[in-house]
């Protein structure tokens, strides 16, 4: 099998088996982002907290990562929730030898840089109820 077909076997089959239904969960009217994040805020509370310490934002210059970390990393990911990508971890340990070089290359741009991609920085979350009927962010 060459590497082409081989790609394409391999996102056909991961595009299987993460077909989904989509989410059928209604949120009740008024339970918007900022009503939870004030609720959660309110909430939680550590009478110990300590702001953390500034930290330099990258590496020392031409610290890189090599692609034998990248790879370790990649093969030791815990299972997680996917992110916005809907990649599975199971799936990035599997597809680590594709992908290493173009992943280390654009975590060591990241660094040359200084700078790391909106993308990054973005993430989906998921309202969990914790009673059957929720009306109010008290009941997540």
């Amino acid at each position: 099998m060459d590497m082409r077909n081989g790609t394409k076997e391999i996102w056909k089959n991961f595009k299987q088996l993460t077909k989904g239904s989509p989410s059928t969960e209604v949120i009740p009217a008024g339970n918007t982002a900022d009503v939870l994040n004030y609720h959660y805020a309110a909430i939680s509370t550590d009478p110990s907290y300590e702001p953390l310490k500034p930290k330099i934002s990258c590496l020392a210059p031409h610290t890189h990562f090599s692609e034998s970390e990248v790879f370790y990393i990649l093969d030791h990911l815990q299972p997680t929730a996917t992110g916005l990508d809907h990649i599975p971890a199971w799936f990035l340990r599997l597809i680590a030898p594709v992908f290493l070089a173009p992943l280390t290359q654009l975590f060591n741009r990241s660094i040359d840089t200084a700078t790391v991609p909106a993308q990054w920085k973005r993430a989906f979350i998921t309202q969990i109820p914790m009673v059957i009927n929720p009306t109010s962010a008290v009941d997540y």
